[in-house]
This record gives structure tokens, sequence and C-alpha cells, in this order.
């Protein structure tokens, strides 16, 4: 059997309910929800603010028998708003009166091992001002038969809302995006974290008689000395390091269902003592109560609302509500653009250096025309004429034209990503000049005609071969490190056919008869195309 399945009819009809209520889609939108049993846990955000919340992100985990059954349990949403990472976990823990060790292992299971499918270090959130959500999530209590099945009942809703925020405005570098370390939990990583639920710690030392009188004289200071939850977080057992506001409320258990006021106490056989089971706790960015909001301690919250929903009376636990104020410490990117701005352009030292960052090397070339006759090559010297930087070199071809009778070339035929024309080899077409070095391109003219175009030596497809003289104009295009703009040089390089080409021996067809004199190209740092000079240009060091 599947426990915990999302969508049941029961937690379908809170969330239908609650969005109605809230006007969802005009007013507010749900951005995330998570069922495990009985649990369930969604938030809704404001649509003037639901740019500035996002990686929505759910888990759960399941308490019961073995770990592994949902009738107890959490189910938790994390997001991210105005890059902080806020996280929301409602538990449903151990019953019964002397339960506190199971109900701090619960506690402690849930607060370990809740995991959540994305990295926080991943977020898509921006700034913002005013953070308003409003979270609710709804217990129900279902008796769990052999099959697993909900037995009828309607659930507790348990309610917290975040209140408007004041967002400070600070202009310094923002201090979020760390990993969770190694082995810690991921909800320690979180900015904000609020549990709330049925933590079902009870009143020790207590009868139900005595619990009665001093909740009727609303003598709620000394039944919170009895309080379980509290003896065992000031003895550090459970929520270390969390935070509660003062209860002003009567307990919110047991109750006779449809029974209003406080004598809808349980008074049946068992007599339970009533009991502050629902409870909501926080831990913000604080490590002390008077921290104010920086970007050291980013988020702080206070409370203020804290109460029980008394007037409910379908279910024997009474809702408790809570109304979070949070602040939340941001940069604002517009600022800190604008003084980078200014810092840039005040600083001499600074625009002195941009600008020589920023400075194409200044190179010459040997030559801006090459002529080739049958399989000759040319050398092409680039020189870096810079005595600090180097220069960065990429060799592409602009255009092919024919010459036309008259010597002139026709207009040149854009080759785009088709790249040089079969019968050209430039190499290499593309490197990094030393200061004050030169580069030696290779520039050959290739003869492209194949074996099976000739029968006993004598080309048989000559009469379809363009003999006319062709023309190519090549484009050096130079730029610095930190540069994209380029400064570019045009070579024309025009292949003459002085006569027909007279072929004796198919052989001579592979051996590429190189005339004039090759040079050593012992200053340059050879690159097969622009992407490796890429590669190259991402493992450089810095100055």
């Amino acid at each position: 059997m599947k426990v915990g399945l999302d969508g049941s009819s029961v937690g379908q009809w809170w969330l239908d309910m609650i969005g109605k209520t809230l006007d969802e889609g005009s007013t507010f939108e749900r951005v995330g929800s998570r069922q495990l049993a009985g649990l369930l846990i969604s938030v809704w955000v404001r649509n003037n603010i639901r740019a500035y919340v996002g990686d929505v992100d759910a888990a759960a985990v399941p308490c019961g028998f073995g770990r592994a059954i949902g009738n107890k349990g959490a189910v938790g949403l994390r997001l991210r708003v105005y890059d902080r990472v806020m996280c929301f976990v409602n538990c449903h823990f151990a019953a019964h009166l002397e339960a506190v060790n199971r109900r701090n292992a619960d506690f402690d299971h849930v607060y370990r091992t809740m995991t959540f499918s994305r990295p926080t270090n991943l977020f898509n959130a921006a700034a913002g001002t005013v953070l308003y959500l409003f979270f609710f999530c709804s217990l129900a209590f279902s008796m769990y038969l052999v099959s697993l099945v909900y037995r009828s009942g309607l659930p507790l809703v348990l309610s917290v809302a975040a209140g408007s925020s004041s967002v400070q405005m600070l202009r310094s570098t923002n201090a979020i995006g760390t990993h969770t370390a190694e082995g810690m939990p991921e909800l320690s990583d979180a900015d904000l974290v609020i549990f709330l639920g049925d933590f079902n710690y009870r009143l020790d030392g207590i009868s139900y008689d005595e619990a009665r009188d001093f909740i009727s004289q609303r003598c709620f200071d000394w039944l919170r000395e009895r309080d379980q939850l509290r003896t065992e977080m000031e003895a550090g057992n459970v929520f270390q390091g969390m935070r509660e506001a003062v209860i002003t409320f009567p307990p919110t258990y047991k109750f006779e269902r449809h029974q209003a006021g406080l004598a809808g106490y349980d008074s049946g056989e068992k007599k339970r003592i009533p009991a502050w089971c629902d409870r909501i706790l926080y831990r913000d960015s604080r490590s002390a109560l008077v921290s104010e909001c920086s970007l050291e301690c980013p988020v702080v919250s206070s409370i203020s609302r804290y109460e029980a929903c008394m007037d409910v009376t379908d279910s024997d636990h009474k809702p408790v509500r809570c109304i979070f104020t949070v602040d939340i410490a941001r940069v604002d990117e517009s600022i800190r653009r604008q003084e980078l701005g200014e810092i840039l352009g005040s600083n001499e030292k600074i625009k002195y250096v941009l600008e020589e960052l920023c400075k194409i090397p200044e190179t010459i070339i040997s030559t801006n025309n090459i002529i080739l006759q049958n399989q000759d090559t040319s050398i092409l010297r680039i020189t870096n004429k810079c005595g600090k930087n180097d220069a960065f070199f990429e060799i592409i071809c602009e255009g092919e034209s024919s010459i036309k009778e008259d010597g002139q070339a026709s207009d040149h035929c854009p080759r785009g990503s088709f790249g040089y024309p079969r019968w050209l080899e430039v190499t290499p077409a593309a490197g990094i000049i030393r200061p004050n070095h030169i580069a030696e391109v290779s520039v050959h003219h290739d003869e492209f005609l194949t074996l099976e175009e000739f029968v006993d030596g004598v080309p048989q497809n000559s009469w379809c071969e363009d003999n006319r003289d062709k023309e190519v104009i090549l484009v050096v295009k130079v730029q610095g490190r930190y540069t994209m703009e380029t400064r570019n040089h045009r070579v024309r390089v025009r292949h003459c056919v002085t006569a027909k080409i007279k072929w004796s021996d198919p052989e001579l067809i592979s051996t590429r008869q190189i005339q004039g004199t090759v040079l050593h190209r012992s200053d340059i740092q050879s690159l097969s195309s622009s992407y490796d000079v890429v590669d190259h240009l991402r493992n450089l060091h810095s100055p």
C-alpha cells in the first residue's frame, strides 16, 4: 500500500476552500503544496510579489511505525524569498503523556533527514520590498486501519501568516549562496525555519481538575511551568535554537466536538488533561534577540499575534495562528551597479587599467597581396608590435571571385560558414602571438583533382574544370585578451593558372610539390580553430 499520496479528497478540499477564501488567481497564487497521509502543507503568495519568490521545493518524512508509516511525521516546503531561503515544516509527533522521548526523537529525525530535491544554491528569485505569505497546513486526525485508509472526519487547520516586511536596502555584498556543509541537515541552511503542527507535548505534574481550574481563572503562567515542550527546550533536548512567542491562550487540546467555550474540554471517561499540543516555533538569522537586520543577519522576524481560534468546534483541537513580520536584508542590484560605475569612472588608476586591458595590440602584416601558382606556398607574417600583451588572431575567408579577362576581379561572393575554398590552405588559421613576436602563416595552393578523374595520367574531365584565375579575400582578425572588438587586416590571395595542367604520373597527384621557402615558425602557438582559441582563453590565468 502507498502511504501519503498527494491529491486526496480531504487534502484537495482544504486547498480548494483556502484558495477560494484567498481569492486565488486574482490576489494570491498557490506556489506549492505537499501531503503525507493526514498532513498537508501549502503556501500562497500575493501576486504582486510572485516574481520575487522562487525555488519552491517540497519534502516529506514519515515517523510512524519503523519510520515508514505516515500517520506521524512531517511535510515541508522550502522557497526562496528575496534571495533568502525559508522553510515551513508541518509536524505530527507521537501521542500520549509519557511519550516525551519519542516526541523528541521524532523532531530529531525530521530535522536531520528532511531532504529537498534541489540544492539551495540554485535560485531564481530577485529583489523586492514587501513579504506577505499565507501559509496553511491541515492535519487530519484520521484513524489508521490495517488497510491504511482514512476514517471520516474533519481535519484541523493550523495556519501561519507572514505579515508585511520592511525590506532593508543595503549597499554591500550579498551573503547568500553558500552550500550546506557536508553532513549538515538541509534545514540548517535556511535563513528562516518555521515548525508548526500537533507536537503532542502535554502538561506534567497536574491533574485534570487542577488544569481546568487554572484555565477557568486564565492562570496560564503556572500552567506553562508544567509544559513538557518548554521543559525539553530549556534542557536542550528538542527544537534547539528555536523560539516561541509567549502563550496567552488556553490549552488547545482536548475538546469535545461541536461544544463552544472552555466548557468543551474532554469530559468523557478518559478525561485527558488539557495541553498546548498545537504550537508554532521558529528560527531566523539572529544569534541574539536584539540583533538588527543586516547582511550578516539577513532575516529577522517578530511576532505580532500568536493565538488560538477558540470558536472553531469541528475538531478536538483548536487551530493556532501566528502572524510574523519579517525583515529581510538584501542587496539592491541597481544601486550596486550604479556605485560600481561611479567607482570605475572616478578612479583614475582603475580607468587606466581598464583602458589598457581593452586595447587591441598593434599588429602589422607583411603583405596585402599574395599570388599563387599551382601548389605554391607563400608565407604571411603577422607581427605583434605590442611589448606587453598577447595578440589573438583568426583568419577567415570573406569572399571568393573569379578574375575576368581584363584582369579585374568579379564581385566577391561571401562564403559564410563554408570557410576556405577547396584550392586554398591556410595554416594555422588561428593562434596567439606573444609580445614583440612574429607569427608565420602558410598560405598554400592545393590542387584538389582526384585520382578517379584520370585515365593513363590524362584528366578526363578537363573540359569542365574552371581554369580561370581565382581570388579570395582573407581577413586577419586581431584582438586582445580582454577585448571583444577586433582590428582587421585584409589580404587578397590570387591563384593564377599559367598553363593547362599536364599529368604524366598519377602518383604526382598525391605528392604536394611546395615551391618557395617555408620559414620556421617558432614564435607562434598554433591553434587549429577559433574554438581552440576560446578554450585557451578559458585556461589562461589573469595577470
